[in-house]
């Protein structure tokens, strides 16, 4: 059962996660790594390549806090996990379709030392060889490598996704809504999406009501939205939710991927679990600093999170109690917190968190409860997107109770899955 300690924090700047970064051509989210380790005793942390690391390490050297990224990383603070794979949509004659891609080398166990930490843009950073040993021995053992072969059932489901109007609008709705928040837009418009099958039987082409170069050129180069990326976040957004089901862990998560993930607990939670007692949902302004804006933006110091940190050891209290999770004593909390950090001048944030807090298993459906992220080979059949679904759902209607820090579209899927409902 997850004890709320532990969280999984992907740090990738791209058009599904921390966009305003990407857009100043920034590969990784500092702030949210240092806001994690606000609410959570371990942060566990993804990056997608060695350059992202290597931009990791650099920003931390250059505040002068790779020390103190070392200390937490042998204190087992920060774990890293590590996907030996990339996922990705690929264009063949028109057709989209949607892999996990491994090279030999990724697919051996226990590469990462040799595929990260040995490259030249990671080395960099340290002028020192014995600097550099100590970032190996800092990270021996503390790192989690999957493999393609795990997450086949994420696919699938992502390629079901895929072929539903109802979830593409929703999906690229959550980027819709983004882009349009960041550049000052106005209200975003409602993305609705339509499926055809295609004249030569090959597939099926989806029309959205939104233009997508235009959604590329909001962006920007560095964002390079297009058409793939969609179905691509929606493969990711999957492994999230299956790698943090085989933890046993939460998720602290930037916009939109907080929408996506959200969106597909609930939706998981409601494909065989009872409604009742399944979501917690908290939505409250509370008087304390954005610490990952102020990070990302050089207001505030990677130091001064590990500061607030220290003081917020109640925040934490609070995730690991499922019994007694007061709305007002989180606010409180929050209140007091800032203050004995001095920080009450630095604005409000808005906090958004949506949690399962229970729910007993609906007939006899759930007989396959998921043992970690095991799935199909690459692009293996087994048996489309509900497989997936139900594996999550069986371990939410078990012992996995994952809380969610991030935003989500409630109404909507609520509204979507209430359809779906009525169309049985």
């Amino acid at each position: 059962m997850s004890d709320h300690t532990r969280a999984l924090v992907p740090l990738e700047s791209w058009a599904y996660a921390s966009p305003e970064l990407r857009i100043d051509g920034r590969r990784v989210d500092l702030g949210l790594l240092a806001e994690a380790l606000i609410y959570y005793e371990v942060a566990i942390i993804n990056v997608t390549n060695p350059e992202q690391f290597a931009e990791l390490l650099s920003t931390l050297a250059s505040e002068g806090a790779l020390n103190d990224f070392l200390a937490l990383c042998e204190a087992g603070e920060i774990l890293v996990y590590e996907y030996s794979f990339i996922t990705t949509a690929v264009l063949s004659e028109g057709v989209y379709s949607l892999f996990n891609i491994q090279d030999p080398l990724q697919a051996q166990p226990n590469t990462f030392q040799q595929r990260y930490l040995y490259q030249p843009s990671v080395e960099a950073v340290f002028s020192k060889a014995r600097h550099r040993k100590r970032l190996y021995r800092a990270l021996r053992d503390r790192v989690i490598e999957v493999k393609a072969d795990q997450f086949g059932a994420a696919i699938e489901n992502a390629r079901a996704d895929f072929e539903d109007p109802d979830r593409n609008a929703i999906v690229v709705q959550a980027v819709v809504d983004e882009l349009y928040a960041l550049k000052k837009l106005g209200p975003p418009p409602y993305v609705e999406a339509r499926i055809d099958e295609r004249p030569d039987g090959r597939g099926k082409t989806i029309t959205w009501n939104v233009n997508f170069d235009q959604l590329a050129s909001i962006g920007g180069p560095n964002v390079n939205f297009h058409n793939a990326t969609p179905l691509t976040a929606s493969a990711i957004s999957n492994r999230f939710v299956w790698s943090s089901a085989g933890l046993n862990c939460d998720l602290f998560l930037p916009r939109p991927m907080s929408v996506l993930v959200g969106d597909k607990l609930y939706e998981s939670s409601k494909h065989v679990v009872r409604p009742e007692g399944i979501v917690f949902d908290l939505e409250q302004r509370v008087e304390f600093p954005d610490v990952r804006r102020l990070i990302n933006t050089g207001q505030l110091t990677f130091g001064d999170a590990l500061a607030i940190r220290k003081k917020a050891r109640r925040f934490r209290k609070w995730l690991q109690d499922e019994a007694d999770r007061d709305r007002d004593a989180i606010v409180a909390y929050h209140n007091e917190v800032a203050k004995e950090s001095g920080l009450t001048n630095t604005g409000r944030k808005a906090l958004a968190i949506l949690a399962a807090t229970g729910g007993g298993a609906a007939g006899g459906v759930l007989g396959a409860v998921l043992k970690g992220p095991e799935g199909a080979a690459i692009g293996g059949a087994i048996g489309g997107g509900t497989t997936y679904l139900i594996d999550i759902a069986s371990k939410l209607a078990s012992d996995w109770r994952p809380v969610v820090f991030g935003n989500w579209l409630k109404g909507r899927i609520e509204k979507l899955m209430q359809d779906r409902w009525l169309r049985r």
